[in-house]
């Protein structure tokens, strides 16, 4: 064996250690495309505007409800409550009291030309509505509408707090402002950096998305939709306006527009020229973030961060990789500060899915990287071994020797053998349950609350159940269930649960006046955790 031969062979002894390097895009979980990952970003802080007024009119002896109620998008910019939007959706809030009433009146009047096949024109609408309140036509109700509903349901009203121009002269802004507190946010980007052909994305509530066969909550769940910027133009009174190729359409407006940091450049107002009177897709326009800061100045407030956008962003992350455990606790951190946000309320929900599934992988990373580096270490005193060993024999034998020599049995090299590491805890749901696991035993199944319809296996180990991720094996988010609130398992064979110091108490079979301590469970037997009877399981 010549020198040569002897770095090849230690070269091939090397490949076995260096092939327990762990697959990184395996180790990182699914892999998710960055539209998605913008999309889940930013869109809890994406909200559906809905202004305009209502009433009825009394007339002949029959009521008439009239109507005239829009849709647009806007987003939240500081966590108190400031809302970013077009100031052409919420136009019909600035008309007065009397010219909501007569458009209103038109309605009825056009409503009135058409029953008697009459031809629908200005001076005729004109003309019946005048014979309407001639003849004792009157508006018994009126109401205004001024609504920003969350992606929760909530509904909030809203005050304006700035008003610019609403289309034409490139100030299309308007700043609102409702009650909340701890509210997620988008930051506001350098629109002026913007360039032709750079990649945005326009969230929002396009009318064309609603549809009758969707339920009501798909209403309230935001479109994006991904282009381009297009152009760089400029308004007829001078001021910037950029144009984008993204599908957009009545009901995006408003809406904020976002680069591929996550940062908004604009908000979409309002879309080119119609063509033989048709709408022409992918010629859109957007009122950059510079002319709207003028705007958030005006309103006397400041694009402020959210105590819970970092968490969001983390918690994703976490989520993206698996990590079902550190997720959870992320969202349950934000649905404490924020309840409406519903995204991390649903991605609880389905990390205990996964973890009781036992495809949790929280702090994984972590013994990984402990093995590896052992691994590493061993390998590396195993190389500086065999190298030391391989000098010495090539220069012990005369290089003809060396070569004719033959192979001994077995190999010469000693084998590494990796440092046993015991894993990290990872609070996986079943396979935390399953080592002294009774012959027979019972199971809790949720009927009300987050974990509606989950059941878990109870064990002579017991477990905790609770809101607070790192203490609980059973997760439940409801502000009624404390963080460690109960420990349920088996003793000899017989179901038992001990109230942990719960500040709402627990109840056994509706009985909500009596907190339950310590106590055998029977099957069938109901628990609530809290006197609202917002979670309960039972034995099965």
């Amino acid at each position: 064996m010549n020198r040569r031969c002897a770095f090849i062979a230690l070269f091939l002894f090397a490949l076995p250690i260096l092939g327990l390097a762990p697959n990184r895009a395996s180790a990182q979980g699914p892999v998710v495309n960055p539209t998605n990952r913008l999309h889940m970003y930013s869109k809890p802080a994406v909200v559906r505007i809905i202004t305009g007024f209502t009433g009825t009119w009394s007339f002949g002896g029959s009521d008439f409800p009239t109507s005239s109620v829009s849709s647009g998008s806007g987003f939240i910019i500081s966590a108190d409550g400031y809302i970013m939007t077009n100031a052409h959706v919420v136009s019909d809030l600035k008309k007065t009291d009397d010219e909501m009433r007569t458009e209103l009146l038109y309605q009825l009047a056009i409503r009135l030309l058409k029953s008697k096949n009459l031809e629908v024109t200005q001076d005729n609408v004109v003309r019946a509505s005048q014979i309407l309140l001639n003849n004792g036509a009157r508006l018994s109700q009126f109401q205004k509408i001024n609504y920003v509903f969350l992606q929760s349901g909530t509904r909030l009203p809203f005050e304006i707090k700035a008003y610019g121009a609403p289309v034409g002269e490139g100030k299309d802004v308007s700043i609102l402002k409702v009650e909340t507190k701890n509210a997620p946010t988008l930051r506001l980007g350098d629109s002026d950096k913007m360039q032709v052909g750079d990649k945005i994305y326009v969230i929002g509530y396009p009318g064309a998305a609603d549809s009758e066969a969707l339920d009501a909550k798909s209403q309230l769940e935001p479109t994006t939709n991904d282009g381009s910027i297009s152009a760089k133009k400029t308004s007829a009174e001078g001021a910037p306006v950029l144009q984008t190729n993204a599908n957009t359409t009545h009901g995006n407006s408003g809406g904020p527009v976002i680069n591929d940091k996550g940062e908004v450049i604009g908000l979409l107002t309002f879309r080119g020229n119609t063509v033989n009177g048709q709408e022409v897709q992918g010629f859109n326009f957007i009122i950059p973030a510079s002319t709207a800061q003028e705007f958030v100045r005006q309103a006397g407030t400041d694009n402020k961060v959210s105590p819970v956008d970092e968490k969001w962003r983390e918690g994703l992350n976490h989520y993206w990789k698996q990590e079902y455990s550190s997720a959870s606790q992320k969202f349950s951190e934000i649905t404490a500060l924020f309840p409406d946000h519903s995204e991390a309320r649903k991605l609880i929900t389905d990390c205990q899915e996964h973890i009781a599934k036992g495809e949790d992988k929280s702090g994984a990373g972590i013994v990984t990287g402990i093995l590896v580096v052992g691994v590493i270490v061993v390998g590396g005193v195993v190389l500086l071994i065999v190298a030391v060993v391989v000098f010495f024999v090539v220069r012990k034998k005369p290089s003809g020797q060396l070569q004719a020599a033959p192979v001994a049995v077995g190999s010469p090299f000693p084998v590494a053998v990796p440092p046993t590491t015991q894993p990290a805890p990872n609070y996986q749901r079943t396979e935390v349950f399953s080592p002294g696991m009774a012959a027979g035993a019972s199971k809790l199944l949720f009927t009300v609350g987050p974990l509606q319809s989950q059941s878990f296996p109870l064990t002579t180990q017991g477990m905790y159940i609770g809101r607070d991720p790192v203490r609980a094996q059973i997760v439940v988010s409801d502000p009624q269930v404390s963080g460690q609130h109960l420990w349920i398992g088996l003793v000899n064979g017989q179901a038992y649960i001990r109230d942990n110091g719960s500040s709402n108490g627990t109840f056994l079979n509706f009985d909500l006046t009596n907190r339950v301590r310590e106590t055998a469970l029977k099957t069938s037997d109901v628990v609530s955790l809290g006197g609202a009877g917002t979670v309960k399981f039972t034995i099965q």
